[in-house]
């Protein structure tokens, strides 16, 4: 067995005091000094979260503030590099065959002071994560083939109360880059909450409505209070298991406020007040935002980098294999109407018009900046906006006539037109959809905005209830991660449901209803997933980004940059000699 105590970031000491095993936080911009211990921390939220039960949510709010800032993973990914370094495991091993990992979890201790152990590292991925009825599971990212090619779950074992195995089906390249996504929940509060015989009954615990004192964490900061769309305050925990360089205890701030703001411009003239120390930007409020800066008055500084993060998510825009409508459905399955949708997608208008210049095309799979995983090829894959080309594709598929308002129609007569449905926020959605449906009008092929509350179109979408649409989806630094949007017969890939038998537990995959390409994405999933060897796993992930851009099952429209403003106050705050901006909430102070 080789012993692991940090897989590839070496970190520094380690403090033991009053029983608890800290660890050193390094993603520091000032070590040089002792920053200032105290005060509020405020930021904004568009929204009350749902749930502060990570499993038993898709609510990006409560994304927010439950991960990180409430709740720890065993392993975790460095706030700044991305790379795999202890949390709750103090270190690991790993076995010749890179099928057994044993963890040692360091002394820690919960919120309300008991300790952290196996038991609920066991509990959290019996009941949450490997839970089917839980909203937020991830079964997909920890179910992988055997060497028989029969697809198997990650086994967690209980080998003492400071120490617990995963049993792998068979080696797996991303698994500590996925376990560092799985938030650890206290079993001594929750368990005697589900009611076994409904497993769903996950989905119930922990509501907003929660009383507070109730909720136990493991992560710097625990709640106090909710007041349902005015404000979420957080309060320092006693008992969390960082320090700083000096042996500080983390985090500074003694609090965290969040205010429930849903109108982005209020948020914005509230972050240009002062009221707010740290906010993701819209890129058309940069220009203003920068200028405001420059003239030396302005209480804060704003940056835009070259996007390394999950946010903002790409916008893509999908069809729908499975539509209703028998002629539109024949339609969206033929690859020269999808090329022809790509050729009438004006991305540099999209990124001058919408996002001021402040987005690169494409960036939906994997970002430039990753290195590991973007393949440079597909660059050259993209179509470049051209109505030329993209009506001489519609010809091409027989869409030749049209009716007397200038519309192509169907051989049956029908007018080809869809309704392209739209969340109301971002405003940037229902830009793209304005500036892509003149576009395709200028075609003849009518288009019709379904503008909806986002958390309706979020329903819809998981029906597969929608004709053609506009979404996003965060990146990742590891494919593996967004494996259930992304492979065929997964949970996410909604524009194909078809392709995913849900009735089956863990939901597997149709292959009858697959295109030929996508059963080729399917097993570039499964043979990336268990490669150990990078340059191999690399070699698989290239084809699946080519695969998506040559047959288009989704078409990508830009990525924005990093843009965020951070009050002048705000010390730890800003960026790195890389570009790289730094902020959590656990080691930023006030100044």
């Amino acid at each position: 067995m080789k012993r692991c105590f940090v897989t590839l970031l070496i970190v520094g000491i380690v403090f033991v005091a009053f029983g608890t095993e800290f660890f050193v936080e390094d993603s520091i911009l000032t070590p040089d000094s002792k920053p200032f211990q105290g005060g509020t921390l405020r930021l904004a939220l568009a929204s009350t979260p749902e749930s502060f039960l990570l499993y038993g949510s898709l609510d990006s709010s409560a994304y927010t503030v439950i991960m990180g800032p409430m709740f720890s993973t065993l392993v975790e990914m460095h706030p700044v590099t991305n790379e795999i370094r202890p949390a709750l495991a103090k270190s690991w091993t790993v076995s010749p065959d890179g099928k057994e990992v044993t963890f040692f979890i360091r002394e820690a201790y919960w919120s309300d002071g008991k300790p952290i152990i196996s038991d609920d590292v066991i509990f959290t991925f019996e009941y949450f994560v490997m839970n089917k009825y839980a909203r937020g599971n991830s079964i997909d990212r920890f179910t992988i083939p055997d060497e028989k090619g029969e697809n198997k779950m990650i086994q967690w074992v209980k080998i003492d109360d400071k120490t617990v195995k995963a049993l792998l089906p068979s080696p797996y390249g991303p698994f500590f880059t996925v376990l560092s996504h799985v938030y650890i929940y206290p079993k001594h509060k929750l368990d005697s909450l589900i009611d076994k015989n409904d497993l769903g009954s996950v989905n119930k615990l922990w509501l907003s409505n929660t009383d507070p004192k109730e909720i136990v964490v493991n992560g710097p900061y625990k709640l106090e209070q909710v007041i349902t769309d005015q404000k979420i305050v957080l309060v320092r925990n006693p008992y969390y298991w960082k320090v700083d360089r000096f042996g500080n205890r983390l985090p500074y701030f003694d609090r965290v406020e969040y205010l429930i703001i849903k109108d982005a411009e209020v948020r914005l003239a509230k972050f240009m007040a002062g009221e707010i120390d740290f906010l993701a930007v819209a890129s058309k409020d940069y220009p203003m935002l920068k200028q405001q800066e420059l003239t030396g008055k302005a209480p804060f500084k704003v940056y835009a980098t070259q996007p390394n993060q999950a946010t903002p998510s790409p916008i893509h825009i999908s069809f729908n294999f499975d539509v209703e409508d028998p002629e539109l459905k024949e339609l969206f399955a033929k690859l020269e109407f999808r090329e022809a949708m790509e050729y009438a997608l004006n991305r540099e208008r999209i990124i001058d018009e919408i996002f001021a210049g402040l987005a690169i095309p494409d960036a939906g799979l994997m970002l430039p900046s990753n290195k590991a995983f973007y393949n440079p090829k597909v660059e050259e894959l993209l179509r470049p906006y051209d109505l030329k080309k993209a009506n001489e594709l519609l010809d091409k598929i027989g869409l030749t006539k049209k009716d007397k308002e200038g519309y192509r129609v169907f051989p049956s007569g029908k007018r080809v037109e869809f309704n392209l449905l739209v969340q109301s926020s971002p405003q940037e959605y229902q830009d793209i959809g304005v500036i892509f449906a003149e576009d395709l009008k200028r075609l003849g092929v009518k288009v019709n905005l379904q503008i909806l509350d986002s958390s309706l179109v979020g329903q819809m979408f998981g029906a597969g209830n929608f004709q053609a649409g506009i979404r996003a989806f965060g990146n990742q630094p590891d494919p593996q991660l967004r494996k259930a949007i992304w492979q065929p017969g997964t949970q996410l890939y909604y524009w194909h449901y078809s392709t995913m038998d849900k009735t089956k537990t863990p939901p597997q995959p149709v292959f009858e209803n697959m295109f030929e390409w996508e059963k080729r994405i399917w097993e570039l999933f499964e043979k990336g997933q268990i490669e150990m060897d990078p340059v191999k796993r690399k070699a698989y992930y290239d084809e699946w980004q080519e695969l998506y851009h040559i047959y288009l099952p989704v078409i990508f429209v830009c990525k924005g940059m990093n843009i965020w403003g951070i009050n002048n106050t705000l010390g730890n705050a800003g960026l790195t000699e890389d570009g790289m901006i730094v902020f959590t909430v656990w080691t930023a102070y006030r100044k």
